[in-house]
């Protein structure tokens, strides 16, 4: 074979592999970092994110916790913190892979209940929006943890 010929088999060859490497650190940081994002004009959810006081419709009693696959469990609210996640740490294990180990908690504040994020990478969702800080809980009101939601009772 002419040399010629070799040397650029062998350019040829070095590109791919540099294409490749290319690929495996994007595919890399990708995992780490998170899908890089693109600079879009879309609607924000709104945020409860204030703690100010609602207008408290009523008390709530007892959450009832509709997991995605299986029967719904009723806990009542007995004036300790209730915390939701998949760690068998957690007051009521849910089975879902979009839950975080701790990943939210229903606590007794004054004499109400409010429900904080625990830093989950999914969030905390409170009637739609999502829960940056402790937010009061009334009776009638829905929470989404994952694909589990969460129905608060009187």
């Amino acid at each position: 074979m002419p040399i010629g010929l070799l040397t650029l088999f062998k350019l040829v060859l070095l590109a791919g592999l540099y294409l490749f490497l290319l690929r495996v650190v994007r595919v890399v940081a990708a995992d780490l970092y998170g899908p890089a994002r693109r600079k879009q004009t879309r609607t924000r959810q709104p945020v409860a994110s204030s703690p100010e006081p609602r207008k408290v419709r009523r008390h709530p009693r007892e959450i009832v916790v509709h997991h995605p696959t299986g029967q719904p469990e009723v806990v009542a609210l007995n004036g300790s913190a209730v915390t939701l996640g998949r760690s068998t740490v957690a007051s009521v294990v849910v089975d879902d892979v979009y839950v975080s180990d701790e990943h939210a908690q229903v606590m007794p504040l004054d004499d109400g209940w409010v429900v904080r994020d625990l830093g989950s990478t999914n969030g905390t969702f409170l009637n739609g929006a999502k829960v940056t800080q402790p937010t009061a809980l009334a009776a009638g009101d829905h929470l989404r943890i994952g694909k589990t939601r969460i129905e608060v009772r009187r």
